[in-house]
C-alpha cells in the first residue's frame, strides 16, 4: 500500500496549520504551569527583613597625656592619671600641634597631647517577619505539623504565647485541631549596636630651652 504525501501549497498549508495547533496547545499548557507555580509561590511563607534604627546616644571623653616615646606608628604616653599607655596610631590620624597638622611620625618626646573622643552609639534592631498559611496535619502539646500549600509537611515547636489566625479568630497552639486551616505571622528581632568613634587630638610640642652665652 502506498503512502500519500501531500505536495504543493495545499499540503504545506495543512502541515502549517497542524504545527500551529500543536504549538498553541503547548503554549496553553506552559502558561497553565507558570500560573500554578506563581500561585503556589504566593501561598508559600513570605519572609521580609528590615533594619530599624533607634535614637543615637553620644558620649564625649577628654584625655590628656605626654609623649614618652615615639617610634614608627607606636606612641607611649603617660596619661594625666599617671597611667602609661601604648597606642598604635594609623597613618591617617592627624595631630594639630601648635596649630600645625602633623602625622604620628612628626611627634617628639615631651609633646603634650589632648584628645577629645566622641562616640556615637546607635541601637539597631534586625527584624525578620514570616507570614504563612497551611493546614494542621498533626498536633500534640506544643508540637504541630503543618501541611503547606505545596503539600510539604513541616514540624514546628510553638511557644504558648504564639498566636495563630483561624477564620479571623486568634488561637494558641493548644486550640489547634487536625484539619484546621490556619495562618500565622512570626516576628524575630535581633538587637545590636552600631558604634562610630571620632577622635580629635591637639597639643603643644616640647619647648627647646634657650641657651645662655656668658
Amino acid at each position: 500500500m502506498g503512502v500519500n504525501i501531500p505536495f504543493g501549497k495545499w499540503g504545506e498549508k495543512k502541515m502549517t496549520m497542524t504545527i500551529r495547533r500543536v504549538l498553541a496547545g503547548m503554549s496553553v499548557a506552559l502558561t497553565g504551569t507558570v500560573v500554578s507555580l506563581i500561585a503556589a509561590a504566593q501561598q508559600m511563607p513570605q519572609t521580609t527583613k528590615e533594619t530599624i534604627k533607634g535614637g543615637p546616644k553620644i558620649t564625649t571623653e577628654k584625655l590628656r597625656g605626654t609623649v614618652l616615646q615615639a617610634e614608627g606608628n607606636t606612641l607611649v604616653v603617660q596619661m594625666s592619671t599617671g597611667e602609661i599607655k601604648e597606642f598604635v596610631v594609623p597613618e591617617s590620624r592627624k595631630f594639630i600641634i601648635d596649630g600645625k597638622e602633623l602625622s604620628v611620625h612628626d611627634l617628639k618626646v615631651g609633646t603634650k597631647l589632648r584628645a577629645t573622643v566622641t562616640t556615637t552609639k546607635t541601637p539597631i534592631t534586625e527584624r525578620t517577619t514570616t507570614i504563612g498559611s497551611g493546614t494542621v496535619w498533626f498536633v500534640s502539646g506544643n508540637n504541630v505539623i503543618i501541611t503547606l500549600p505545596d503539600g510539604e509537611n513541616r514540624n514546628y515547636k510553638v511557644e504558648d504565647h504564639f498566636q495563630f489566625n483561624i477564620s479571623g479568630e486568634k488561637a494558641t497552639v493548644h486550640d489547634l485541631r487536625k484539619g484546621m486551616r490556619i495562618s500565622a505571622q512570626k516576628i524575630v528581632e535581633e538587637p545590636r549596636s552600631e558604634l562610630k568613634t571620632d577622635t580629635a587630638v591637639t597639643g603643644e610640642a616640647p619647648r627647646t630651652p634657650i641657651s645662655k652665652n656668658y
